[in-house]
């Protein structure tokens, strides 16, 4: 079925397939169409639209792996990853077009060459090409996003041996809450581990920083005691 811009269903003797090159409407304005230039949803479809030109309609597919935007406003593009764009109701969606490398023609993926306990690797497709990407430092590519995500929400990465350090047991204050613990990256004086609630993150202190493990938080770079060669490491 299709909405209309006010999102009224038309009637089954209003719908796209009667109404579109149809010749009594050649030259006048289609009824599906209210505005000239327009996007329409398809009701029930993830990644079709309906797009009004000259008040004629089409129905388009987005690239394979692409939504619908119901949100895109003509003549920007309709189309965008489905992280950006949830379905939200519409679930149907037209069938894949996998390559030797992409289950689908655009998306993130797992990627088939990541590394034992390497989190972070994933691959992106686009029209079809593969292209290995790599999450910052410290964040997991979660399959179930498609984003890069805090660690304790990757349920399938082992965070304790992608970033190899296991959290202590967490502290409590007077209110029984977990306390946050920083603690130190061997080999880099700019990033160290976060904990709470034995989950560890890793993260930096901003340029002109240093981590400074006995105090356990960052300080100007001058005042703490750490080899300069490892000032700016890399931790991955």
């Amino acid at each position: 079925m299709i909405l209309n811009n006010n999102n009224v269903p038309l009637s089954s003797a209003q719908n796209l397939r009667n109404v579109t090159g149809s010749p009594q409407y050649d030259n006048e304005r289609n009824p599906v169409c209210k505005l000239r230039n327009a996007y329409l949803v398809v009701e029930g479809k993830c990644d079709s639209y309906i797009e009004c030109r000259d008040y004629q309609p089409n129905e388009m597919d987005c690239p394979d792996g692409l939504n619908y935007n119901p949100e895109a406003k003509w003549p920007n593009y309709a189309c965008s990853y489905p992280q950006d764009v949830p379905c939200e109701g519409r679930k149907s969606r037209q069938p894949a077009k996998p390559t030797a490398n992409c289950p689908r023609q655009n998306g993130y993926f797992k990627s088939p060459l990541a590394k034992e306990n390497d989190c972070g690797h994933y691959r992106l497709c686009s029209g079809g090409e593969p292209f290995e990407m790599f999450c910052p430092n410290g964040l997991a590519f979660n399959p179930d996003t498609g984003r890069c995500d805090w660690l304790e929400l990757v349920p399938s990465c082992n965070a304790e041996k992608y970033v190899s350090f296991k959290c202590p047991p967490s502290a409590v204050d007077k209110s029984g809450n977990a306390m946050v613990t920083n603690h130190k990256y061997e080999g880099s004086c700019n990033v160290f581990y976060s904990c709470m609630n034995g989950h560890a993150r890793v993260l930096s202190c901003d340029d002109g920083f240093a981590f400074d493990a006995v105090k356990g938080h960052c300080d100007i770079e001058e005042r703490v005691n750490c080899d300069a060669r490892f000032a700016r490491s890399q931790v991955f």
